[in-house]
C-alpha cells in the first residue's frame, strides 16, 4: 500500500509543478473533465445537440489530455544509447491519434443530428444553455492561453496543438452562443422543428470547423515523423550565436539541425588553431552551448572541432586571427 501511494506521488508531483510542461496538460485535463461532465449533463437533459457536442469534444479532450500527458512524460526523457535522438516523436504519434478521435466524433454527431431531426425537443431552458455556453467560453480561453504560454516556453509541438484546439473551441463557442439565441427565439415562436434543424446543422458545421485544426497539425505531426532540418528563422538564430563568437574561431564550416518533437538537435563544425589547449576549446564550446540553450531551452547541441592546416604559421610568426585577437596590444616605449 505504501509503495502504491509513493508511486502515485512520484507520478503526480511533476504534473503539478508550474515549472514543468506537464502542468499545462494537467490543467487542460481538469478543464476537460469539468466541461465534459457539465456539458453532457445539460445537453442530454435539455436535448441540445450543440451543448451535447461540446461535451463530446471535451470528453475526447480528456482522452487527448491523458494521451498528451503520457506522451510528454515519454518525450521529456533524455536521449540514451538506444534512442540517441530522444523520444520526441511520441508527441507526433499522440497528435495523429487525437486527430483520428475528432474525425470519429464527427460521424457520431451526424447520427445524433438525425435523431434530433426526427424528434425535435419542445421545452428547453434557453437561459441555462446560454449561461453554460458563456462559462465554457471563459474556461476555454483561459486554458488555451495557459497552454500557449507553456508551448512557447518549452517549444513543444504537442502543447501548441492543444492550445490551438482550445483557442478554436473558444471561438466556436461564440457561434454556439449565437445559435442558442436564435434557436431560443424559434422555440418561443413555436418553430420547434426549425430550431432542431438549426441545432443539428450548426453542431455539424462547428465540428467541421474544429476538424481543421487536427487535420493541419496531423499533417505536421506526420512530417515530424520524418527527419528534417529546422525552419530558416531558427537557423538564423543559431547563426547569430555563432556570429557572436566569430573572433574566437578560425572558421565556421557548417551547422546541421533536426527536430524530434520538443528536442532540437544542433551540430556545429568549427575549425580551431591546431595547438589550442583543451581549456580554450572547452570555454568556447561552453559559451556557444549557453547561447543556444538561452534561445532554445530544449536544444541538444554538440560542437565538433577540427584543427587548422598550419598555413597561418610562418617563420616570422603567426597570422592566426584567433591568436591575434587574444594577444595583448604591444606597448610603445
Amino acid at each position: 500500500m505504501f509503495n502504491a501511494i509513493s508511486t502515485v506521488r512520484h507520478i503526480v508531483r511533476p504534473m503539478l509543478r508550474r515549472d514543468a510542461p506537464q502542468y499545462a496538460s494537467t490543467i487542460s485535463l481538469f478543464a476537460c473533465i469539468f466541461l465534459a461532465a457539465v456539458s453532457l449533463g445539460i445537453g442530454l437533459v435539455q436535448r441540445s445537440l450543440i451543448i451535447q457536442t461540446n461535451g463530446y469534444i471535451a470528453l475526447i479532450d480528456i482522452g487527448n489530455s491523458l494521451l498528451f500527458l503520457a506522451a510528454v512524460q515519454q518525450s521529456m526523457r533524455d536521449p540514451d544509447i538506444t534512442f540517441n535522438y530522444g523520444y520526441g516523436k511520441y508527441e507526433s504519434l499522440a497528435i495523429l491519434v487525437s486527430a483520428n478521435l475528432l474525425i470519429v466524433l464527427t460521424i457520431i454527431t451526424l447520427s445524433e443530428a438525425v435523431v434530433i431531426f426526427q424528434s425535435p425537443p419542445e421545452n428547453r431552458n434557453t437561459f441555462l444553455l446560454l449561461a453554460w455556453s458563456a462559462i465554457s467560453f471563459f474556461v476555454m480561453r483561459i486554458t488555451g492561453r495557459l497552454l500557449n504560454t507553456y508551448a512557447n516556453r518549452f517549444h513543444m509541438p504537442m502543447l501548441r496543438y492543444d492550445a490551438e484546439l482550445w483557442r478554436v473551441d473558444s471561438w466556436m463557442e461564440i457561434g454556439v452562443f449565437a445559435s442558442l439565441i436564435l434557436s431560443g427565439a424559434l422555440q418561443f415562436t413555436g418553430s420547434y422543428a426549425t430550431a432542431a434543424v438549426l441545432d443539428g446543422v450548426v453542431s455539424i458545421a462547428l465540428l467541421l470547423a474544429a476538424i481543421q485544426v487536427p487535420l493541419k497539425h496531423g499533417a505536421e505531426a506526420f512530417r515530424q515523423l520524418l527527419d528534417r532540418t529546422l525552419p530558416d528563422e531558427m537557423q538564423y538564430e543559431i547563426l547569430a550565436v555563432i556570429a557572436d563568437n566569430h573572433d574566437r574561431m578560425c572558421e565556421f564550416k557548417s551547422v546541421h539541425t533536426r527536430r524530434s518533437g520538443k528536442d532540437i538537435f544542433i551540430e556545429i563544425d568549427l575549425v580551431m588553431p591546431f595547438d589550442y589547449t583543451l581549456e580554450h576549446l572547452y570555454q568556447l564550446e561552453a559559451d556557444i552551448l549557453k547561447g543556444l540553450h538561452d534561445k532554445f531551452p530544449t536544444a541538444v547541441p554538440r560542437v565538433y572541432v577540427t584543427p587548422c592546416d598550419h598555413q597561418c604559421e610562418h617563420a616570422g610568426g603567426s597570422t592566426c586571427p584567433v591568436k591575434k585577437s587574444i594577444q595583448p596590444p604591444t606597448s610603445i616605449a
